[in-house]
């Protein structure tokens, strides 16, 4: 792999977030022009926990429902993309500001829109869906993240457990060393330079009254749960051309207000029947 190669397709995609009390990592996993030819969108993928602080749930009333009801509220957060001179020497930053567009606390995962009209440096290439049973124990792995809130700190690996349940959701177990910071940052298969995985949790020793951070045993969001947050959220232009931008936002509107109109017709109901 040549110093080139690793740049455009594994480091450039990689920023640091900085959030409210938090900060951790993302990846670019999509930078195109928008449908009418004009602005580009882009988007970043990272940790639900490395942005949580940006969402407040409040109740606010609904003039829909007639009635209180739990809203979020986000604020947006921070992106920073590293400068490099010579392909490799971290020189400085570009911070841009970024909306919460999607999130899952169950997932751990969030999606970030660039308040910016130009396209990012670079994508990272996700692995096919659906071609994760060639996926083997054993291939190398590269870590990408801003770990301790450093410039993107490149380690590797080997994959070492795939189906490790934690919390009721799945992980895969890497050895490429990890800490905190590196939290929605990227795992690369070395072989394709291609997505795998969302660096998420590390192995904690409890030693006493302290713990210790097993650095090596590191576990990351499979890209199969990156796919299944994508499409729940109606995010599925970002790796299928079949969909576009407007058309799934498009369907989300609409998602929304029919739930909305559900919640008034039961609500409708309710009345009536006490009234009865």
């Amino acid at each position: 792999m040549s110093g080139k190669q690793l740049s455009r397709e594994m480091l450039l995609p990689n920023v640091r977030v900085a959030a409210q009390k938090a900060g951790g990592s993302g990846t670019v996993i999509y930078s195109q022009q928008q449908e009418d030819g004009g602005d580009y969108s882009t988007y970043v993928l990272t940790n639900h926990h490395v942005i949580a602080n940006n969402i407040d749930i409040k109740q606010k009333w609904s003039t829909l429902l007639k009635r209180d009801t739990k809203m979020d509220f986000l604020t947006s957060c921070d992106v920073h993309f590293f400068k490099y001179q010579y392909q490799s020497r971290a020189v400085g930053v570009t911070a841009i500001d970024a909306d919460i567009v999607a999130y899952d606390p169950d997932q751990d995962l969030a999606l970030l829109r660039l308040r910016d009209s130009d396209p990012a440096p670079a994508v990272a290439k996700m692995y096919p869906k659906g071609d994760e049973t060639q996926l083997r124990l054993g291939m190398e792995v590269i870590a990408i993240g801003a770990g301790m809130g450093e410039p993107p700190v490149l380690t590797t690996g080997r994959l070492s457990q795939f189906a490790r349940e934690i919390d009721n959701k799945e992980f895969w177990l890497s050895t490429a060393p990890t800490i905190f910071g590196n939290s929605g940052g990227a795992l690369y298969l070395e072989d394709t330079e291609q997505l795998i995985g969302v660096p998420a949790r590390i192995a904690v020793a409890m030693l006493g009254f302290g713990a210790d951070a097993i650095t090596h045993l590191s576990f990351a969001i499979p890209i199969t749960r990156v796919y299944e947050f994508l499409d729940d959220q109606l995010f599925r232009f970002i790796y299928d051309s079949q969909f576009t931008e407007r058309g799934e936002a498009e369907e989300r509107d609409s998602k929304r207000k029919e739930e909305e109109l559900k919640i008034a017709h039961k609500e409708i109901l309710g009345a009536g029947s006490e009234e009865g």
